[in-house]
């Protein structure tokens, strides 16, 4: 069985003292998609850092098939790490800045555990345009478990543009690419290929419904990448998306 007190703490010490550490050793590291759950729910009390929202990691059904997952990962997004469109962050902010192109929403209402992905259209104050800079604490790039227990890569979140009609569903799709510094990072211009945005937020009400947790008004929702994940050391990111908009930040060398 896996230590879950000793496995939080040593995830817990290494977010917060912002270190990078080696796998957690088989007598510590998650051995279920449940064991993970509990590890990161753990390491959230024990940093500290309040919790502001969600992210939605590993959102496509293929995705989810070569894991062993029968749904999508999910993680917090915390308190003082969700900024606003031309955020300025630094090297010494993040370790591995994974930039993924991603559409959020934000809560008007709490959703019931039956909501439906029709249903939880009224329950929405907001879809915005987005970057999660997903940010892990290991050296090496883990296994699903272990990314999990690690709060699910969780990093930054830079909120962008509000979608306009966003209800009629036509966002959904065109080309999405990423870019640090001018260079492409990563592009997709399969709308088959963006995660299920409502499908998965529904996904997230019945899984917090079976943690006895609700989703609240204001929080905030990132439903998973629109292109491929890349990590990039620094830069000016952009997140651009033909005919919707563009997010950027900035993560300067120090």
């Amino acid at each position: 069985m896996t230590n879950l007190t000793e496995a939080s703490r040593v995830l817990a010490t290494a977010f917060t003292a912002h270190q990078l550490i080696d796998p957690l050793p088989a007598d510590l590291a998650p051995d279920s998609f449940d064991a993970a759950y509990d590890i990161q729910n753990e390491t959230l009390k024990q940093t500290g850092a309040k919790q502001a929202g969600w992210k939605i990691a590993v959102a496509t059904r293929a995705a989810q098939e070569k894991i062993g997952s029968d749904g999508p990962l999910i993680g917090p997004l915390l308190n003082g790490r969700i900024l606003g469109d031309g955020a300025h962050l630094t090297t010494n902010d993040l370790h591995f800045p994974n930039i993924e192109a991603e559409i959020a929403v934000v809560m008007a209402s709490s959703p019931a555990a039956d909501t439906t992905p029709d249903s939880i259209l009224d329950h929405i104050k907001s879809v915005h345009l987005a970057i999660e800079i997903a940010d892990r604490r290991f050296h090496e790039k883990q296994n699903p478990l272990q990314t999990l227990a690690d709060l699910n890569s969780t990093g930054y979140f830079v909120l962008g543009a509000e979608i306009e009609n966003w209800r009629d569903m036509h966002f959904i799709g065109g080309t999405v690419t990423t870019k640090s510094n001018g260079e492409i990072l990563a592009t997709n211009s399969d709308p088959a290929a963006w995660p299920e945005i409502f499908n998965g937020l529904a996904y997230l009400v019945n899984f917090l419904a079976n943690r006895d947790k609700v989703l609240k008004p204001g929080d905030v929702i990132t439903t998973g990448a629109c292109a491929t994940p890349t990590i990039s050391p620094h830069g000016k990111i952009e997140a651009i998306f033909d005919g919707l908009g563009t997010v950027t930040a900035e993560i300067a060398k120090v």
